[in-house]
């Protein structure tokens, strides 16, 4: 028995245009445009990016420290600032990222489009951490990142930074607190550090990078310091004017 072929009759094609198109589109496009945010020229904005998922996947079973993990962050973060001229300063520790932008002049500027800085940035970092793992030989897990932005003003742009740094000392010691099997009701920093000093664990001796995260400016590119008691060199490597102490 021979398949039924069926034919298809296809009508004569409309008189399509490009501009036809784009009028019937317009109504859409408006509403595109609602969540088309433009960053104001000359404001300061901060973008966080956050891993989905990475701190549970790439946690090592009694370690503080996942070290290929960390070595392939430090460069993704470092590739990505590079890439990236019109970041002023940048933060990293585990898979969290946060950098600090100025509204560019433009309106077509991809860096004055909050979608555009969302959907790019985000993208750019978890294609970078897929491809940096593969190159370290990390399995690759969970590699897509998300991002939210923030408007901030100068006096806070300090203020924020040491904040999200007391978060990164914060998790390093309680991986430390329990790594090393100690009560999980002490969380004060300093408790933390004398009970590691009792075990013969010296919080000091550790790198400072897992200490303090990886901070990023044009003029030094990555560093590792406490911010709270550096604040003139954070200040210096942010490069604004006198902005207030935290």
């Amino acid at each position: 028995m021979n398949p039924v072929t069926s034919q298809i009759k296809y009508p004569k094609i409309n008189n399509y245009t490009y501009p036809s198109a784009k009028r019937n589109y317009s109504k859409y496009k408006n509403m595109e445009n609602e969540f088309n945010i433009l960053l104001k020229e000359d404001s300061y904005y901060i973008v966080r990016f956050d891993g989905k998922g990475m701190t549970r996947e790439y946690r090592q079973e009694n370690h503080s420290i996942n070290a290929i993990f960390f070595k392939t962050m430090k460069k993704v973060f470092k590739t990505f600032c590079e890439n990236n001229s019109n970041i002023i300063f940048g933060y990293c520790f585990s898979d969290e990222v946060s950098i600090l932008i100025k509204g560019a002049s433009g309106k077509k500027a991809i860096t004055s489009r909050v979608e555009k800085i969302l959907s790019l940035y985000a993208s750019e970092l978890s294609v970078l951490f897929y491809k940096t793992a593969k190159e370290n030989q990390l399995e690759v897990k969970s590699s897509l990142f998300d991002a939210r932005i923030l408007k901030v003003e100068k006096e806070n742009i300090i203020s924020y930074f040491c904040t999200r740094q007391e978060f990164a000392i914060c998790n390093f010691l309680q991986l430390l607190r329990d790594k090393h099997k100690i009560d999980r009701n002490i969380i004060q920093s300093s408790r933390i550090i004398k009970e590691l000093n009792k075990k013969n664990v010296h919080y000091y001796n550790q790198p400072a990078e897992y200490r303090f995260g990886l901070a990023y400016s044009p003029k030094q590119k990555i560093l590792s310091f406490e911010f709270v008691n550096n604040l003139n060199v954070l200040e210096s490597l942010i490069s604004l004017e006198k902005v207030a102490n935290h």
